[in-house]
């Protein structure tokens, strides 16, 4: 039988991958609609920056989505999704708003740029 706190350990150690892949992916929005910013003023180059946010988007997709329990085809549905330019932005808002309300069940104070205990 388990102590209180190793389940409490087993519990959180999820809830801290949400929180980190859920920060992760709030950067990776903002640089998204930084990059589309870029793009008009400065064209093709600020693509580079976009780059940046497909990483992001990528590590903090995986974080998030095994701290939620998805399965491998479920993360690789999500990653198909990424790649599709304005679909991945949805795909991005609609992971955050999952963690944000996993993250709030779990007894977390979650702000604009992400979650703190």
């Amino acid at each position: 039988m388990m102590l209180q706190a190793e389940q409490a350990a087993v519990t959180t150690q999820p809830m801290e991958k949400v929180a980190s892949g859920q920060k992760l992916i709030i950067y990776a929005i903002l640089v998204n609609l930084l990059t589309i910013c870029l793009q008009a003023a400065f064209g093709d180059i600020a693509g580079l920056v976009g780059i940046v946010a497909i990483i992001m988007s990528l590590v903090g997709m995986f974080r998030l989505a095994s701290g939620l329990g998805f399965s491998n085809g479920g993360k690789i549905g999500l990653v198909i999704l990424l790649l599709v330019p304005l679909v991945g932005l949805i795909t991005l808002l609609v992971l955050n708003s999952r963690a944000t309300k996993a993250l709030r069940g779990a007894g977390y104070k979650v702000g604009l740029l992400g979650a703190r205990k």
